[in-house]
This record gives C-alpha cells, sequence and structure tokens, in this order.
C-alpha cells in the first residue's frame, strides 16, 4: 500500500467503523467526523525517519495527526517509539493503534495518534458529563485515560 492509498483507506474505515454508533448510542470517537469533515486532520508518513516525522506534527493547523508507521509486523517497538515521543512533546498525545489494540475496533495497518493533550482533556471533560464511559471496560478506560473508571 503506498502512501495516498492510506490515507483514503484511512478516512473509508474512519467514517464506517470509528464515526459508527456502539450499541450505547454513541460512536466509537464522538468527535472523528467533525475532524474529517473539517480537514482537521494531519496524516503523516513516518514509516521511516520515524521520529523526525512524528516531530512534522502542525500542532497550529490540525487537532490530530495520523501517522502511518507502515503495514505487518514493525521491527522496532511501536509503544516504546509513542512513549519517547510523549516524554519529548508534553503538551501533547501520542497512541498506538494497530490490529492488535482497541477494544472497540481494531486498526487495520499500525498507526500512531498525535493529539492535543489540552484538546483531549477539554473533549474528556466533557464527556464524563455524558454516559459515554459507561460501556467502557475498566481496563480500557485506564489504558486509554491514565485513570481508574469511576
Amino acid at each position: 500500500m503506498n502512501f495516498d492509498t492510506f490515507v483514503s483507506t484511512f478516512l473509508i474505515w474512519t467514517e464506517k467503523e470509528v464515526e459508527a454508533k456502539k450499541d450505547d448510542g454513541f460512536p466509537i470517537c464522538p468527535f472523528a467526523r467533525r475532524a474529517r469533515m473539517m480537514d482537521l486532520i494531519q496524516f503523516i508518513d513516518a514509516r521511516s525517519n520515524h521520529k523526525e516525522m512524528l516531530r512534522t506534527f502542525d500542532r497550529e493547523r490540525y487537532e490530530i495527526g495520523i501517522a502511518w508507521m507502515g503495514d505487518g509486523e514493525l521491527s522496532y517497538d511501536l509503544d516504546a517509539l509513542a512513549e519517547d515521543m510523549q516524554k519529548e512533546f508534553s503538551d501533547l498525545f501520542f497512541f498506538t493503534s494497530t490490529n492488535k489494540s482497541g477494544h472497540f475496533v481494531r486498526n487495520f495497518t499500525n498507526c500512531i495518534f498525535i493529539q492535543l493533550k489540552k484538546d483531549i482533556l477539554d473533549k474528556r471533560d466533557y464527556l464524563h458529563s455524558t454516559n459515554y464511559y459507561n460501556s467502557w471496560p475498566a481496563e480500557y478506560y485506564k489504558l486509554i485515560t491514565g485513570l481508574e473508571k469511576p
């Protein structure tokens, strides 16, 4: 798969899987549709020069970066890379998304999602005022938020 194919496939996958409503009436990511429709997603080809490419996220223009790390088995630890980047950029969150991760849906490839920390924390505060997290298992909630489920 080339980068352009990745981007178009990712957008289709997002619309069909991530924006779709779960049994509780909430989409997996309630903010994905808005980001997609308003062109607030920066796609980054990070299959090589991983750290350099992750550093190209434009936090002034985009709300989320989707860094494509490549298909199949990787020759490095994706989680460790995300943790390293998290240490370097304290104002950002770095999440891995693969065909082995995720509770509600699994990605079709290997990605690191880059999000503005303040933005995502504000959105989580809002979601806590709803029933959004009720369907989340405690382990998954802690993995994503770093907190015990209330």
